[in-house]
């Protein structure tokens, strides 16, 4: 399953499309691609990459699709702004790179990211697009978290709308750029507009639900003092936002958050996504078992590992899956990377070739199991 999309649900393998000049065009150039009018005067002057209407839609707009999330959340906190955080997101937004970061930042803190070009289309357009990812996500229940919880989708990405409902990130702060020349996966954007949204605490733990399942407000952290307001466990009074937690923090140990993106026309978004880190002798067989095969991180350096590979294009799934990356040309050996895999229905032949510097073995008629694909996520 490719992590490729284009919007309106139209997959990707063609080409993207991109909107001649139009009236929403010059609705754009009236805000934020004019640089003659006053929010590129002010962005000169060292002002704000956002304008403060902009961010208090952004805000409202998280606190509310926060507070209807379904199933209920228990523990879902009030969103508020953060000047630090829009801070890093206006330093990383004036680089224009398509790619999370910087590195040394994103172990602390959460990242969503948008751009577009074309017609005028205000910040919340992509924070609203975020969630709508909601309709692929399936929410896992405690039962199902065993004793971690697997995450289910059935769409391209669902990590932007799980960043966006996690429970503890409960600040944002984002920052919006006119950048010229934007490299977007191998397309030059001439003029792009690129929204950077950081959240803290970071969300997207591995192994873990976005919230709670409950009554709403029945599972806030003891620092809210019984405070509820639309579903959200919120605090009225100046002190906002809330100290941080002790003994009763609401705030989830890392397992292994990952990194990835997806891709659509002239709209683009790209959001922290749970994978698993595998080793270059991990099989696919062993992985899935009683657990969905989700995107896996693969290792630098498979080339010279002992697993093997069986077969070209399909691979049998007693196949190491990062060597069968090497070997697909979907990863680099020296630089390792995100994989996406497809399970299919087993092949009768697979066939031996030498790819990449690893061959792969022939198998007839094999007795049981399915047979997977490998594909790059860009």
């Amino acid at each position: 399953i490719k992590c490729v999309l284009l919007l309106l649900l139209i997959r990707a393998t063609t080409s993207m499309v991109m909107l001649p000049n139009s009236t929403g065009w010059e609705g754009i150039l009236d805000k934020y691609l004019d640089e003659d009018g006053d929010w590129w005067e002010a962005k000169q002057r060292g002002k704000r990459a956002i304008t403060d209407s902009d961010a208090q839609q952004i805000l409202d707009l998280h606190n509310k699709l926060r507070g209807q999330v379904y199933p209920p959340a228990s523990n879902m906190e009030y969103m508020v702004w953060d000047t630090e955080l829009e801070r890093t997101a206006e330093e990383w937004a004036e680089t224009c790179l398509w790619e999370h970061g910087p590195a040394g930042l994103l172990p602390q803190i959460g990242q969503n990211l948008g751009a577009h070009w074309g017609r005028y289309r205000p910040p919340t357009f992509h924070v609203q697009a975020w969630y709508d990812e909601v309709k692929d996500y399936t929410f896992p229940y405690p039962q199902e978290c065993n004793p971690y919880c697997p995450f289910h989708c059935s769409g391209p990405v669902c990590t932007h709308y799980t960043q966006l409902v996690w429970a503890t990130s409960s600040r944002i702060g984002c920052a919006v750029n006119l950048c010229y020349n934007m490299n977007v996966w191998g397309q030059i954007w001439a003029k792009a507009v690129y929204l950077v949204c950081n959240y803290s605490p970071k969300g997207n733990w591995w192994g873990h639900s976005p919230y709670k399942h409950g009554t709403p407000c029945s599972a806030c952290p003891p620092s809210y003092g019984g405070g509820c307001k639309d579903n959200l466990c919120y605090k009225d009074d100046s002190s906002y936002p809330p100290q941080e937690e002790t003994e009763e923090n609401n705030f989830i140990e890392p397992e292994a958050p990952r990194t990835t993106n997806c891709q659509f026309t002239h709209v683009v978004f790209w959001s922290c996504l749970l994978a698993q880190l595998v080793t270059c002798d991990t099989k696919l067989r062993d992985q899935c078992k009683g657990t969905p095969c989700n995107r896996y991180e693969c290792p630098a350096g498979c080339l010279d590992a002992a697993g093997k590979v069986v077969g070209t294009v399909y691979y049998e799934m007693k196949s190491s899956v990062c060597r069968a990356a090497v070997h697909a040309g979907v990863v680099r050996n020296d630089a390792g990377g995100y994989i996406d895999v497809m399970p299919v229905d087993k092949r009768r032949h697979y066939i031996a070739s030498h790819q990449n510097g690893i061959s792969s073995e022939s198998l007839q008629n094999p007795p049981g199991g399915k047979a997977f694909r490998v594909f790059a996520v860009i």
